[in-house]
């Protein structure tokens, strides 16, 4: 349980850290009249569902794969099950509440709508918040953060929760 603890305390740090800076601070609200037309993107086991204002971005810091646009960034954290001893077994909810356990999050409590479970963080000396949603596949847990500025939250928490819902892992 401790080498569970460590490599989600190390994960949870990588995300925390390298999620905030994606969008310029002190941005203005982002023009969402037009979101882009639907887009679909698929790399290491998972599909998304995005728009045609997504581009792909090499990640600097190993996330499986990594989008980009005007108004909103989407990291892909891949946690293979053989690098979390009993990950295979657990829910995802289970998954998302041992994941905040182990980075001493207790002030944030996981959420479930329309059967997926997820977090919201905010990070106030970013202007930030992370929306980020936890999906089981045949070999791993996968944690699809998206990041936008807290100003365009109400007018992308619902265009997000459909892009959740349209997800697929293998």
């Amino acid at each position: 349980m401790k080498k569970t603890s460590i490599i989600l305390l190390l994960l949870a740090l990588c995300l925390s850290f390298n999620s905030c800076f994606l969008l310029p601070i002190g941005s203005p609200p982002s023009d969402l009249s037009d979101p882009g037309t639907s887009k679909t993107f698929e790399k290491a086991g998972i599909t998304l569902t995005l728009t045609d204002k997504f581009s792909e971005t090499v990640s600097e810091v190993g996330f499986a794969a990594y989008y980009t646009s005007d108004f909103c960034g989407v990291a892909v954290e891949k946690n293979l099950f053989t690098e979390v001893e009993g990950s295979a077994e657990q829910s995802n909810e289970e998954f998302i509440r041992e994941f905040l356990a182990s980075i001493g999050r207790s002030d944030i409590e996981p959420q479930e709508r329309d059967g997926l479970w997820y977090y919201v963080k905010y990070n106030s000396n970013s202007h930030r918040c992370v929306y980020a949603y936890v999906y089981k596949g045949a070999d791993a847990f996968y944690i699809v953060q998206y990041i936008m500025n807290i100003i365009d939250e109400v007018d992308l928490q619902n265009t997000i929760h459909e892009w959740a819902k349209a997800t697929q892992v293998n």
